[in-house]
């Protein structure tokens, strides 16, 4: 265990956690962390926030422990600790969404006190360091049009894809175009738009929180997805999206779905989505891959040949994110060895982990079956009319992966379970989505079904 340093420790077992943990987890709460001490087979970790430290430990703890584990070839502890002079923060205030209506006050020149502060842009992801390929030139042309003539060519721009595959990074590369004008533009998520929504309604501050969001130059709106299902948050971006529009101000969202496919959706608001320009991103083709790990070894402090580089790009990813996760892997295990990369170092580094297999496509019978086979029942029970805890739970989680995951309709997952009428469907597909926020075993279902229903 001497010859091992903290610090190269985690950065090896963070390469591997990139690839493994969703993209947001990993951003807002490993991204920025630090292996400060080995003691007592234990591998010390630095948050920089007790809230951080906290998540970390509740819902992170054993796939760290793993990795950690995989990247030592030897049994190691994990224990998080907030590092020094980090300020202390507390777990946010959840808010659901629920029935208010918005008054049409007039504006007030400041933002609503007590918001979550706007999310800053990060300085990685500009337009220079994003690779440009057949999978997703219409989309950069699209960003690139909305940055340097926002409001004129373009409005809506509805960016579209699955996770990781570049949509956070050009809203990003938009948001610094346009500062670097002069301008201003206010990148925003989803689910900050929906609490600060609530939270202003609560308070009375209808008009202040109208006011910040239809005074930039530019919205950037991400994972515009998680508003389906949530009706008056929606009617307040409704009324926004035209204020923005009308005035020529630019909107850029992006989504994991297009706009056809986000239900349940105010027709309203999805037709001004359709206004503007809409472009997928698919994922990187094998040109475009070794393009990418090419711009990102070029970054790194060890040299990869490129040999390996193409051994990498040759591996099926689902993202550009899993794709840079090898790499980072790979560079991390050399400078933890002491070793130059080479291809036996290569495979050494990725040791058991495969090539992402193709996502098996799904349909409502293949979720069906899986979420059956995963609660101990069958399908023709989740589809029948018990309500036993257990059927309904594993009926009530199906509907929300079909949903969610593939985008049907509430009258298409109402016919897949015996033609049950759709306010059923959306009651059970609300439910499970206001419980998987706080519910830690349900969360662990969830993930471990998607993962299932993937691999066939």
């Amino acid at each position: 265990m001497s010859v091992l340093h903290p610090r190269q420790l985690w950065e090896a077992a963070l390469g591997d956690l990139q690839v493994q943990v969703a993209r947001p987890s990993y951003d807002t709460f490993l991204q920025n962390t630090i292996g400060v001490a080995l003691e007592d087979d234990c591998l010390i970790i630095d948050a920089n926030s007790s809230f951080a430290a906290e998540y970390l430990e509740k819902r992170l703890r054993s796939v760290v422990q793993t990795a950690v584990e995989r990247v030592a070839h030897s049994r190691l502890e994990v224990r998080f600790q907030v590092a020094q002079g980090s300020k202390v923060a507390t777990a946010p205030e959840v808010i659901e969404d629920q029935p208010q209506t918005i008054i049409s006050d007039p504006p007030v020149r400041h933002r609503v006190a007590g918001d979550t502060p706007t999310l800053p842009l990060d300085p990685r992801y500009v337009f220079s360091k994003f690779t440009v390929g057949r999978s997703n030139e219409l989309a950069v042309a699209a960003a690139t049009a909305a940055a340097e003539r926002p409001g004129e060519k373009y409005n809506p721009v509805f960016l579209y894809s699955p996770s990781g595959l570049g949509k956070t990074h050009l809203l990003h590369a938009i948001g610094h175009r346009i500062r670097e004008r002069g301008l201003t533009a206010l990148y925003v998520s989803s689910d900050q738009f929906i609490t600060e929504f609530v939270r202003s309604i609560r308070e009375g501050r209808a008009s202040e929180f109208r006011e910040k969001y239809r005074s930039p130059d530019v919205l950037l709106m991400d994972d515009i997805q998680f508003l389906s299902g949530k009706e008056q948050t929606q009617e307040g971006l409704f009324h926004i999206f035209n204020e923005l529009h009308h005035s020529g101000r630019q909107v850029v969202i992006a989504s994991d779905r297009s706009p056809s496919a986000l239900n349940p959706l105010d027709d309203r608001l999805r037709s001004r989505f359709e206004w503007g320009l809409i472009a997928d991103i698919q994922p990187p083709d094998l040109e475009t891959r070794l393009a990418i790990l090419r711009a990102k070894a070029s970054t790194l402090d060890t040299s990869v040949p490129q040999d390996v580089l193409e051994f990498l790009g040759q591996r099926k990813c689902r993202s550009i994110r899993e794709l840079e996760g090898h790499l980072n892997r790979v560079a991390a295990y050399a400078d933890l060895t002491g070793k130059p990369v080479t291809m036996e170092l290569g495979e050494q580094a990725l040791g058991g982990l495969q090539g992402a297999p193709e996502a098996a496509p799904r349909t409502p019978e293949s979720v069906l079956e899986t979420v059956a086979t995963y609660y101990r029942t069958t399908p023709a029970a989740v589809k029948g009319p018990k309500r036993e805890r257990p059927i309904a739970r594993a009926r009530h989680t199906a509907m929300y992966l079909m949903r969610e995951d593939m985008g049907l309709s509430l009258v298409e997952i109402g016919r897949a379970f015996g033609d049950r009428d759709h306010s059923t469907v959306f009651q059970a597909c609300s439910k499970v989505a206001t419980q998987v926020e706080s519910d830690t075993t349900l969360q662990r279902d969830i993930e471990a079904l998607r993962e299932k229903i993937d691999r066939g």
